[in-house]
């Protein structure tokens, strides 16, 4: 059976750039107080951030569920377009985008 995984490379910097993404992303799309379902959604999104930054430390790529990608592309995108960070001209949003493409 083929796995349903893609590869994250957090080289460079992209952990640490996806990690506050996803941060600010379930603040404002899942704040604290929310419904179980919100706060479900949360801790899920928060374990992806997790998972990216240990894969990086180990120096290995991280392993993501292909459900997830398009939750995280609409993360990186809101982050810079729509958020009080917006800056859609930096390089670290194409690279963070293209590994967000189906292959």
């Amino acid at each position: 059976m083929k796995k349903r995984i893609f590869f994250f490379d957090g080289s460079e910097g992209a952990a640490e750039m996806m990690a506050l993404i996803l941060k600010h992303y379930t603040d404002v799309a899942f704040p604290i107080g929310g419904s179980d379902c919100a706060a479900a959604s949360r801790e899920a999104i928060q374990n992806i951030a997790d998972a990216i930054m240990l894969a990086e430390s180990k120096g290995n790529t991280a392993e993501i569920n292909r459900r997830q990608r398009p939750m995280l592309k609409s993360a990186v995108k809101w982050f810079f377009t729509e958020s009080e960070y917006a800056a859609p001209e930096d390089l670290m949003y194409n690279r963070l985008l293209s590994q967000f493409e189906r292959n």
